[in-house]
């Protein structure tokens, strides 16, 4: 893989891409639906660490040549880009908007929630790394989408992200893949 793999891609399309306001009633119910979802502990802590969820699963597929160095890769190179969105949105997690509407929620504090909420790093780099899988490993494509799914879901189990935020993060996981998935 190049290791400026991302340097060319082009935001600006997502920074148009807004998320609902704090204090909006679209927010309001995207809390109440995320309210609604049961947290499941040891579905969010299995899917929280990427690298981790796709080793699982490409054993479970019985994929011998499996190389977990394509998903820390993607990780890595695709941070930047994830951080400089979240940073121009710089909207606030779940839980914090929650407590201004006066809605008590609970959430699992997870070490990778220490950065704005949208879009998703993990729906963005699931989908990514998932899309890069599949291609290698045809036979196990959807198994890896599956996982990508999964990771993507888990945030919202564990009231870590608005649906919003998992959404933007798929497509721009896409957009990622189309992007690098002539120069790998």
């Amino acid at each position: 893989m190049q290791e400026k793999m991302f340097k060319d891609f082009d935001i600006s399309s997502f920074k148009k891409i807004k998320p609902p306001g704090d204090n909006t009633f679209d927010t309001m119910q995207e809390i109440k639906a995320l309210k609604k979802i049961p947290i499941k502990k040891d579905f969010v802590k299995k899917f929280d660490d990427q690298e981790k969820a796709f080793k699982q699963t490409a054993e479970r597929e019985g994929i011998k040549d499996y190389d977990n160095s394509i998903a820390a890769k993607l990780i890595e190179k695709s941070a930047p880009v994830i951080l400089k969105l979240k940073k121009h949105f710089n909207r606030p997690r779940p839980k914090t908007i929650a407590k201004k509407m006066n809605i008590k929620m609970k959430d699992i504090e997870l070490k990778s929630m220490k950065t704005p909420s949208y879009p998703s790093g993990h729906s963005t780099q699931g989908m990514l790394i998932g899309l890069v899988l599949g291609d290698k490993y045809p036979k196990s494509k959807s198994a890896f989408m599956q996982t990508a799914n999964n990771i993507s879901d888990s945030r919202n189990i564990a009231h870590a992200h608005y649906k919003s935020d998992s959404e933007f993060g798929k497509k721009l996981g896409k957009k990622m893949y189309n992007h690098i998935k002539n120069k790998i």
